[in-house]
């Protein structure tokens, strides 16, 4: 196929694709949500729970209402009471009532003769004290009917009334604890499941887009949105709705009863109504916008995290923990101020509101003292109005601060539900699913794309080929050439942009998505494990699959063995993202993953780039015997792989350069054959046939008996099981796999409770925000005082209503003014006691955000590797109840949660205090005014706080249990989303949403079970008042028949006393409240206290001048183990020593798995050794300055991590103040310098997050090189720095490390043994030994290990071109 059939002309391709590019996810404003869509996804049992949940917070709404009323009717049967024991003391006749009724009737009838009869009949009767008495009593305040007589109340009479009038109160108390108990139990548990169901909707969703929508946002940022906006989502459907509705009912009810009452009266105060309204409304739309802004801004500082936790090992190579911090608080900055701004807003208009409440009381005195005078109005009247108005307008202002809630749930609604309902434009349902699998006939007719990302740049400019079934086509081409898009497009990663891709015929798209990646079977670049056993992940796509089958695919892979030498065989875990495995062993578990289900077409894209040459030579074999019969498609960089291809595809930018077989490739002397030319090794010694030695290949068959030395013997460990490969927890979890982990009860860590509570580091840490909490805290002293002022004043104005004529106007007036002093007095110490607190709770929680970021980046690595929070004593993966593993997941929730909780801690202590002081004033009051009644009332108390603390009990599980599903679920997310190419590749979606689901449903009965005896509290102290109340009433009732206490005393009692008692009642929240900030704020210290294993921060230590510093490395007699595999030994090397003098290249090769970049990470003190020493110039690493030695060191890793910044930004890594020249130069050096350039951002592009970079293996590769360059260090460490590099560029980078190298000392490990033939000295590993070291001529001499390495990887292309003489 000539070049020119290839080109195709472009300037006939239809524009109109353009359309499909989607603008960034963030341009798209999601439809905002009504807040009945809320319950969008609600079952019908749900529906009906939040059914009867509104029924019983309407019934607890007309508790309250019912209660006033029944309080009037009181009142006036205590006024016929207190008459009558006015009478009885003043006839003095104290038993017998049925005389008392015959001489009032007689007295009252104007017959004087009988009364002068009867009274002589009765001597007890003390008529001149009565006549005393009856000159001085004034009558007009009864209205102008009055009659004594009428007044007069047998005791039996009255009791019986009373009695009445307390049943209804029982009965209202019965309706009390129904009703709440009904609104708690199952809008609680309902907003649980609703929650629940959206949660897994929203992950759904999410793991079924397509993937260009994944490379817009940061894994990290979706998961945490998944818990953080559920959370404000539940908070809006759950028991505050029920609050709300509670409240609009006690608001309406009471206005009714007032209307009723007196409607001008009534009328008049309702002025503060739309005042009220308006303000509400105002706050809300405040609260809501900047809620959203924090919000968004939390969910991007949530991906900060994930990244750079997840890639802490560059972090730290760089030192660069400053940088990544700086860059986290720019973006957590703004959401101080975005506080303090909801601060003032809630403070200010929860104050008018309360002040303007107050002040509008004003006008009962004011206006009701008039109508009484005018003869429209009864005392009784205005009582009712007054009473009716107060109570609601109370309860109604109450619901501002609820309303946010509702505004927030829809604010973090409209984004779930956003991804919830977007379609994916590949959709995984429908399209043709044919009845035999594929015969494997693939063909590309003239193919263009470019990525969504960068629609501007044509990544395919039209390549057409065809590939028979079973034949193997090799694609080869630079790297950024086009060969791995081509991969994505046959696995409907993206969609093409123009042409067509046909299989067996069919265009690919016809096909359904799941179909066709079920025939595929991928292996990619950068092989991506899971999070759970070696059998898990090898059958993880074939839930099925016998452990027969899972052997036999591990076999063709040539992965049985090393697995089977792990600490736990098949069950061993791989660890988060598979970390704790070496490349090669991934990779051999990713070839057995694919090859499970025996797919028809088998797609290699650098499936061998991370194996040393011995395991190459084994796998290469496994793929060739896997790929026959197979369609395969292989990218492969290095040549010796593909020579067997039946059709080679060379590719340049896009566009097909040449094809043909081996062979004829090799005869036209042109791309392909430079190629190859470039990457051959000279073997002097050829006398073997290389084929003999194949049965050497097998590195792992001569292991077992070779090298068991007799130190190891007296050791516990066996070679076998001291076998490296097990880069692998011992079983970091206690059962296997990562299914059955252990029940969640135990797992969310040590739970805490108030006792637990630090305070003096909490008050410490407010300092610096004093003003801020001395105004709180003297908003909340008056705001306590409020209360009690209130009551006192309500008493005591009431008398005025009594008074006659000037008297009662006046009295009017000045209540009047009364109330709108403490008004405005209210305004303040509202303003000061909201305002104050949230803006200090708002600081206090940024500095936490700040610190705990600041200390977790500090970590040493072995603390991202183990689960290790806790107090600094490392504890063995798996060791003891609740051990879980940390992966980044739960620290990025972990952030994302604690902080925010801490937040409310300083508004609840204020609210704490204020509280004490109401009790304080009330009691005082009340004990001031009638100490016997208040001390039995006080039997009634610690009942009101039976109901909080079961409430608080039940409320702190649930926090740990919720704690628990939010780290679990988060995980299993995380993990996903972050490999969400890998997860469709292998169609394990539907996988992942069951692995979510149970992470998520689990914990659910337990939950739902406190939920119920949460509930059986709230409706306890709710009825628990009314109760009060009635023995109140009853006791007073005595006490004034007795004549123990007045009438109007007795009221003082009852007022301060239900008032004290309504401000308790509210504390509840605020004990669960403060419960929750607590254990928050002792978590956020666990973590801010933890002292890193080895500090970067730490000044000490030896620095030397650059001239001084000459870079001598010296490796001896180290035994090395991971901290989150204590009990497997990973490097062991005797007395064996490396010794690298300064400038000189030492190279480590082996087997996968054999310690090789171990030894590099202890270097720079990624981690420290257990036993041996790592000396740098003679001097222990352990003793410099560490910062200073990184600063020494250079590295570049197997798998480049690059941060989602720019690429220029990414570069400066290296170096913080480098110049725009130098970053060039080093980009130069690396050769990415044009490729960069070619890019429409040059170096502002962006180089996308971890499992959705737009850039390929190679080109990451060498942005990272770049950035070891431009440090300019003495140490060069580079850890496979070229394996995922082409040919060609190999080439140039390797020339361009080869020339860095010089005069560095560099430590380098390499599979491809071409690249460190010039090395001064090469090590061989096996095992975590060393078993043989010298140059490369000497070792070949030797012909031992590196000798049959050699030939393995290169025996075939040697004897394949009789040894082309090279230039040397």
């Amino acid at each position: 196929m000539s070049a020119t059939e290839n080109t195709v002309d472009i300037t006939d391709v239809p524009a109109s694709n353009d359309k499909t590019i989607d603008p960034k996810i963030e341009d798209n404003e999601a439809k905002p949500v009504s807040y009945l869509g809320l319950f969008k996804y609600s079952t019908t049992l749900e529906k009906f729970m939040v059914i009867f949940g509104l029924i019983g917070a309407i019934a607890q709404g007309l508790t309250m209402p019912i209660m006033i009323e029944v309080m009037s009717d009181l009142i006036n049967i205590f006024m016929n009471l207190v008459a009558s024991v006015t009478i009885r003391n003043l006839i003095g006749i104290q038993d017998n009532d049925d005389l008392i009724v015959e001489f009032l009737n007689k007295a009252t009838g104007g017959d004087q003769q009988a009364l002068g009869s009867f009274l002589a009949q009765h001597p007890e009767i003390d008529i001149n004290k009565l006549q005393n008495a009856s000159q001085s009593f004034d009558a007009s305040a009864y209205g102008e009917a009055f009659n004594v007589a009428s007044l007069f109340m047998p005791s039996h009479d009255f009791w019986h009334q009373f009695r009445k009038y307390m049943l209804y109160l029982v009965i209202v108390a019965i309706v009390s604890f129904v009703g709440s108990f009904l609104m708690d139990a199952f809008l609680t548990v309902s907003s649980m499941r609703q929650v629940t169901t959206i949660r897994s909707l929203t992950f759904k969703s999410i793991i079924k887009q397509e993937i260009p929508w994944h490379e817009k946002t940061s894994p990290g940022e979706l998961a945490s949105r998944i818990i953080s906006d559920t959370i404000l989502i539940e908070e809006g459907i759950g028991f505050k709705l029920g609050m709300v509705v509670q409240s609009v009912v006690t608001f309406i009810a009471c206005f009714v009863l007032a209307y009723k009452a007196g409607w001008k009266l009534s009328l008049a105060m309702s002025v503060i109504i739309p005042i009220i309204l308006i303000l509400v409304v105002g706050m809300a739309v405040v609260l809501r916008k900047y809620t959203k802004k924090t919000q968004d801004a939390y969910a991007e500082l949530g991906g900060i995290a994930q990244e750079a936790f997840s890639q802490i090992r560059t972090i730290v190579s760089f030192g660069t923990e400053q940088k990544e911090i700086d860059r986290y608080v720019s973006k957590l900055k703004p959401t101080k101020k975005y506080g303090i701004i909801k601060g003032n807003a809630f403070g200010i208009t929860l104050g008018l509101v309360f002040g303007v409440v107050f002040s509008s009381y004003s006008i009962a005195f004011i206006y009701g003292t008039h109508l009484i005078q005018d003869g429209e109005m009864q005392y009784g009247d205005v009582l009712s109005v007054f009473m009716g108005i107060m109570m609601g307008a109370m309860t109604f202002s109450g619901v501002g601060a609820m309303l946010s809630s509702f505004s927030e749930a829809t604010g973090a609604a409209a984004k779930l539900f956003d991804i919830i309902e977007r379609e994916p434009k590949i959709k995984l349902e429908g399209g043709l699913i044919p009845d035999k699998p594929t015969e494997g006939h693939i063909e590309f007719q003239d193919v263009r794309f470019n990525y969504p990302s960068r629609p501007d740049v044509e990544v395919l400019k039209g390549i057409s080929f065809k590939c028979l079934p079973g034949q193997t086509v090799a694609l080869v081409g630079a790297s950024g050439s086009g060969k791995s898009t081509a991969v994505q497009l046959l696995e409907r990663f993206y969609n093409k942009k123009s042409g067509r891709i046909l299989i067996d015929g069919k265009d690919i798209e016809e096909y359904n998505v799941q179909w066709i990646r079920s025939q595929i079977g991928l292996v990619s670049q950068e092989p991506t494990l899971f999070d759970n056993s070696v059998a898990k992940n090898i059958a993880i796509n074939s839930p099925n699959a016998t452990q027969e089958q899972i052997e036999e695919a591990a076999k063709l892979a040539n992965a049985h063995e090393f697995i089977q030498k792990l600490s736990n065989g098949y069950e061993t875990s791989t660890g988060e993202r598979g970390l704790q495995m070496s490349g090669g062993q991934k990779q051999r578990i990713c070839i057995a993953r694919a090859l499970i289900n025996n797919p028809k077409i088998l797609l290699l894209d650098e499936a061998t780039s991370a194996l040393d040459n011995k395991s190459e030579k084994v796998v290469q074999a496994a793929l060739d015997s896997a790929a026959s019969g197979r369609t395969t498609l292989v990218i492969a960089h290095r040549l010796s792989t593909i020579k067997n291809a039946d059709l080679i595809i060379v590719m340049e930018k896009g566009i097909i350069i040449e094809s043909g077989t081996h062979d004829e490739l090799m005869k036209m002397k042109k791309y392909y054959y430079n190629l190859v030319k470039n990457q051959e090794i000279k073997i002097k010694e050829d006398e073997k046939d290389p084929d003999s030695e194949a049965e050497d290949g097998d590195p792992d068959a001569i292991q077992q008996t070779q090298f068991v030395e007799p130190v190891t013997t007296t050791r516990r460990e066996t070679t076998v099981l001291s076998r490296i490969a097990s880069s692998i927890s011992m079983s970091r979890r206690q059962t296997t796999g990562g299914l059955s982990e252990k029940s969640t009860h135990e797992a969310s860590g040590k739970s805490y409770g108030l006792s637990d509570m630090e305070w003096k580091r909490y008050f410490n840490m407010n300092k610096p925000y004093w003003l801020t909490n001395l105004l709180g805290f003297i908003g909340a002293l008056f705001n306590g005082a409020i209360q009690p002022a209130f009551a006192f004043i309500f008493s005591e104005a009431l008398n005025t209503f009594t008074k006659q004529g000037d008297d009662l106007i006046d009295g009017g007036k000045f209540w009047g003014i009364m109330f709108i002093v403490l008004g405005v007095c209210n305004f303040f110490s509202f303003y000061f006691n909201m305002g104050g607190f949230f803006i200090a709770g708002e600081q206090l929680s940024y500095d936490l955000r700040k610190s705990m970021y600041n200390n977790m980046i500090r970590q040493e690595v072995g603390f991202f590797d183990t689960n290790d929070i806790g107090d600094g004593t490392e504890k063995a993966g798996g060791q003891g109840r609740g051990a879980t593993t940390t992966s980044t997941g739960t620290l990025t929730a972990k952030l994302a949660t604690e902080a925010g909780l801490v937040n409310g801690l300083n508004t609840n202590i204020g609210q704490v205090f204020q509280q004490i002081v109401t009790v304080v004033g009330g009691f005082g009051i009340a004990f001031y005014n009638g100490w016997k009644l208040t001390l039995i009332l006080l039997i009634a108390v610690p009942f009101l706080f039976i109901g909080s603390f079961i409430r608080g009990k039940a409320i702190r599980n649930k926090n740990k249990e919720n704690r628990a599903i939010f780290e679990n679920s988060a995980k299993v997310a995380t993990e996903a989303i972050i490999s969400v190419k890998t997860v469709y590749s292998l169609n394990l979606s539907d996988y992942f949403i069951n692995l979510y689901d149970e992470k998520l449903r689990e914990p659910e009965k337990r939950l739902e079970h406190r939920a119920y005896i949460s509930a059986i509290g709230t409706g306890f102290s709710n009825a628990v008042s009314f109760v009060a109340f009635i023995i109140g009433y009853w006791v007073g009732a005595k006490f004034i028949e007795n004549g123990e206490i007045q009438f109007d005393n007795m009221f003082k009692v009852l007022m301060a006393i239900i008032l004290t008692a309504m401000a308790v009642g509210q504390s509840s929240s605020i004990i669960s409240e403060t419960n929750k900030a607590v254990e928050a704020f002792l978590h956020v210290l666990e973590i801010i206290d933890r002292k890193p294993k080895i500090d970067a921060r730490d000044t000490n230590g030896t620095t030397k001048s650059s001239e001084d510093f000459k870079a001598d490395l010296e490796f001896s007699n180290i035994r090395f183990r991971y901290p989150s595999r204590p009990k497997v030994t990973v490097l062991r090397m005797g007395d064996k020593k490396i010794n690298i003098p300064s400038g000189k290249m030492c190279a480590f090769v082996g087997a996968s798995g054999s310690g090789k970049s171990t030894i590099i990470g202890l270097l720079p003190r990624w981690y420290d050794i257990n036993h041996g020493s790592v000396k740098v110039d003679d001097v222990e690493n352990k003793e410099y300055n560490i910062k200073w030695l990184r600063q020494q060191i250079g590295i570049v890793n197997q798998e480049p991590c690059l941060f989602n910044i720019s690429i220029k930004e990414n570069i400066k890594y290296g170096k913080l103040d480098a110049t725009d020249e130098e970053i060039y130069e080093a980009c130069k050096k690396a050769n990415i310098h044009d490729f960069i350039m070619s890019l429409p951002e040059k170096y502002d592009t962006l180089v996308g997050g971890l499992g959705t970079s737009q850039m390929s293996g190679g080109q990451k590769q060498r942005i990272a090189i770049a950035r070891a360059m431009i440090r300019n260090p003495k140490i060069l460490l580079l850890d496979e720095a070229t394996s995922a590099l082409d040919a060609e560029s190999e080439l140039i980078v390797q020339k361009a490390l080869e020339e860095a190298s010089e005069g560095r000392t560099t430590i380098t490990i390499a599979h491809r043994l071409s690249t460190i033939k010039n090395a001064d000295l090469i090590c061989v590993f096996r095992e975590g030994r060393i078993i043989e070291m010298g140059n490369h001529e000497e070792l070949m001499e030797k012909k031992g290990e590196y000798y049959n390495m050699v030939l393995a990887g290169d025996g075939s292309i040697a004897s394949g071109n009789e040894i082309a003489k090279k230039d040397e």
